[in-house]
């Protein structure tokens, strides 16, 4: 139950509490026409694996096994570890933006151009219709706190100009410019509020979920995976479907509504890894990622379990050299020794 005192005086932690509890309330509810598409697709990759049977036996391998996979985060350990890691939490992109002046000042990365990650995560996380709801709402509440970027999903699936540069004035809260970082003119906005994207490796992939990111990754407490919200497929490419693709951890095999259900797509990686319990090859494709959204701050001590160390840093750079890699050891093996966290080896 939501406290009188987060409502007049909510803090970041109260967010994200009241928002993981609403998006779960709604989609708990009962849905005859989703279970019905679920039913399809499932029915699908079915004939596309030649089974027979009850659909909702095979649904049910699925989900327990997205359940019980482990949730990940790739890295690049060479960022991590060349020098001595003194970090006790694991910080998103928003807390890493906020100087010593308390300003927010949101730059574009290799991965990511700010405008447009700012506008993606704020669609795939808040319901359009939030916006406009009652000033003393719970609802209004979490939009004021959690929306940097005012971006409307309706006005841009409109306007026809996505959320790239070319819809860069859909994000119009957002002030700044690329050299100097871009600030929000929303004052209740909470950048501690915001996710940790995460991802589950359903795949058992041997060097995490994606590569993308790193060869290595950091597996975390399980018990984070109940409060997460999950997506198929990278959220940064499917903004423009809004919330629509959420599920929740009791919800998750319901993802395979948005799923293709044919071989080398993420429905069949899935069923492959999932139902028929087979080890997936690495990959760095968007398009097969179960992404993870966790709405809490994750302190290294108790919310990482096993860092994987590999001596591959990224997708196509070599391996490191020995002198490197020792150092990378090194500091990496007194980092899990500080937090209580498993250090395991990749191959390579």
């Amino acid at each position: 139950m939501t406290s009188f005192l987060s409502k007049i005086n909510p803090t970041a932690k109260s967010i994200q509490k009241e928002y993981v509890a609403k998006r779960q309330r709604s989609l708990y509810a009962n849905d005859p026409a989703k279970t019905e598409r679920v039913k399809k697709k499932v029915e699908a990759l079915m004939v596309e694996y030649k089974v027979t049977g009850d659909w909702y036996e095979h649904y049910l391998k699925i989900h327990k096994g997205l359940q019980n996979s482990h949730l990940t985060i790739n890295i690049d350990a060479i960022s991590w570890f060349s020098k001595e890691n003194t970090y006790d939490a694991y910080a998103q992109m928003y807390e890493r933006a906020v100087g010593p002046d308390k300003k927010m000042a949101l730059k574009s990365d290799s991965f990511n151009p700010a405008q447009s990650r700012a506008m993606a995560d704020d669609l795939v996380t808040i319901p359009d219709e939030w916006a406009n709801a009652h000033p003393f709402s719970q609802r209004k509440r979490i939009h004021r706190a959690m929306n940097a970027s005012g971006v409307s999903l309706k006005k841009v699936n409109e306007s026809r100009t996505g959320i790239g540069s070319a819809g860069s004035a859909h994000a119009r809260k957002l002030k700044g410019d690329e050299a100097n970082g871009f600030s929000t003119t929303n004052s209740s906005f909470m950048p501690t509020a915001k996710q940790v994207f995460a991802a589950l490796n359903y795949g058992m992939r041997p060097h995490g979920s994606t590569t993308f990111y790193g060869f290595s990754y950091l597996v975390l407490n399980p018990a984070l995976q109940v409060n997460a919200l999950y997506y198929p497929g990278d959220t940064f490419f499917t903004a423009l479907r809004g919330t629509a693709m959420q599920a929740t951890f009791n919800t998750i095999g319901a993802m395979l509504e948005h799923v293709m259900p044919r071989r080398g797509s993420l429905g069949g990686k899935i069923w492959e890894s999932c139902h028929d319990l087979r080890s997936l090859e690495d990959t760095n494709e968007g398009d097969l990622l179960v992404e993870a959204h966790i709405f809490k701050k994750l302190k290294l001590a108790e919310d990482v379990q096993t860092l994987v160390l590999s001596r591959l840093p990224r997708s196509n750079k070599p391996a490191m050299g020995n002198q490197e890699w020792d150092t990378v050891v090194k500091n990496a093996t007194k980092w899990c020794a500080r937090y209580g966290i498993r250090l395991t080896f990749a191959s390579p």
